[in-house]
């Protein structure tokens, strides 16, 4: 527990250090791109992924292997030792007698007719179709949490700065309040508001540092590394309206190209070739089978050796009959199975369609938001500066030039935000139509300055 704890303490302060040396020294700084691609190399869930989708492609190979023949050499070497009591068979002879035997068997076996076995290659097929559409997921999947987890550190940086910006300039307020009131020109009340404020910010600026750790943390389990230097967005960004500006038509498409809901899509095909598979276990199944048997023998009941080789072909018919009512089981449990995957379906498909409209509007009514945002956050300083003036002038109480400042700096994190909305709902529209593509990063990644 000491070391873990000393390790924490000294990795909030080697980030202290860091923001500080940020704050003072500005770098370049990685951007998204490099953000992005440090968490392809590292991301445990992304590789999981890939591993899986590699591990899949070996299903098609297996199933496969039931329709190809097999060869079996099978061979053994018995050593005989026999004595003889007695016997009415005179053709048998007397005493002791031991001898080797070595025998060898070549078996070649192809299916003519497996039912099963079909049934579960083409099944395998779907499955490795299923893996291409669930790691294509997971590389866009991957692309939005590195763009989300980037623009989180963003908004978390940006909310400390704007923290302590408000908690400073309160303290300005509450130096000029404790002078008034030195001097007799403000109650005592006042001084109290500014100190309570001031008090409350404090601990404002202590939260906003721990959330800005968190979400360098969070983007920390997806490179593998402490990333503080980012590069921040740029103040001219565009505002695009999607195109088409038809939401019916882009639920359309996601329902139609959705990546994860293709994957589903093969579930649901899995689980029907489930059903015909199972049912398969009723068929006959034909094979052919060929043997090559060689017996070399030191000897016999009889006396003396032999030396044999022996060739069978022959077409062997299976017919299953009754297995104990196991066939007919597997059959309606993935019958049942094949139900369940088509409600998942559905479930999927509702929550693609919802997540569509969502991202949809989410770009819309972002670029009305972040215009109407950018004018508050003007009208807000126009107004504190108001506020301000009326206070030295007495027409205005400190609690309202304080109101003033918390206004003003709510409308700029609010404001910041909604820039960093809009671009990550211009990237969960794609992914839900599932175009979302590293092109797509990149294209963001130029905003950065």
């Amino acid at each position: 527990m000491g070391f873990e704890k000393s390790t924490r303490i000294r990795n909030r302060a080697l980030l202290a250090l860091a923001l500080a040396c940020l704050a003072s020294f500005p770098a370049r700084g990685e951007d998204l791109a490099q953000v992005y691609a440090m968490s392809r190399d590292s991301d445990p869930k992304y590789k999981a992924g890939r591993y899986e989708f590699e591990a899949v492609g070996f299903v098609e190979p297996q199933a496969m292997a039931a329709l190809l023949p097999t060869v079996t050499l099978e061979a053994s070497n018995t050593d005989t030792r026999q004595r003889i009591i007695s016997s009415a068979n005179a053709v048998f002879g007397a005493g002791l007698s031991q001898y080797p035997t070595r025998n060898m068997t070549l078996t070649l076996t192809q299916p003519i007719f497996k039912l099963a076995a079909w049934r579960g290659y083409e099944q395998a097929q779907t499955k490795v179709k299923q893996a291409a559409a669930n790691f294509g997921a997971v590389e866009q999947d991957l692309m939005l949490r590195a763009a989300t987890a980037y623009l989180n550190v963003l908004a978390a940086r940006d909310a400390l700065g704007f923290a302590e910006a408000e908690r400073d300039a309160i303290k300005r307020q509450l130096d000029l309040v404790q002078q008034r009131f030195s001097s007799g020109l403000v109650a005592r009340v006042g001084l109290f508001d500014a100190k309570a404020r001031f008090a409350l910010k404090d601990a404002d600026v202590v939260g906003a540092r721990n959330d800005l750790d968190d979400k360098l943390q969070a983007l920390r389990e997806m490179t593998g590394k402490l990333v503080v230097n980012l590069k921040p967005l740029r103040d001219d960004i565009p505002l695009e309206q999607p195109v088409p500006a038809d939401i019916d038509k882009w639920t359309e498409s996601a329902l139609q190209q959705n990546l994860a809901l293709l994957a589903r899509r093969h579930t649901v095909e899995i689980a029907q070739q489930e059903v015909s598979r199972q049912r398969a276990g009723h068929a006959p199944v034909i094979d052919l089978v060929a043997t090559q048997n060689g017996k070399v023998t030191g000897g016999s009941l009889f006396g003396g050796g032999s030396n044999v080789e022996t060739t069978d072909v022959m077409f062997r018919l299976t017919v299953p009959i009754y297995s104990g009512g196991a066939t007919s089981a597997l059959t309606e449990e993935a019958a049942r199975r094949y139900q369940a995957s088509l409600e998942e379906q559905e479930r999927d498909a509702r929550q693609v369609e919802r997540q569509t409209r969502a991202a949809y509007q989410g770009v819309t009514g972002g670029t009305v938001r972040v215009k109407a945002l950018a004018e508050g956050v003007v009208s807000s300083l126009s107004a504190r500066e108001l506020k301000l003036e009326g206070y030295k002038s007495g027409l205005e109480t400190i609690l309202q030039v304080l109101d003033a400042e918390r206004d003003l700096y709510a409308a700029k994190r609010d404001s910041a935000r909604a820039r960093y909305d809009y671009l990550l709902n211009r990237l969960r529209l794609k992914q839900a139509v599932g175009t979302l593509s590293e092109e797509d990063l990149l294209d963001m990644n130029k905003l950065m300055q």
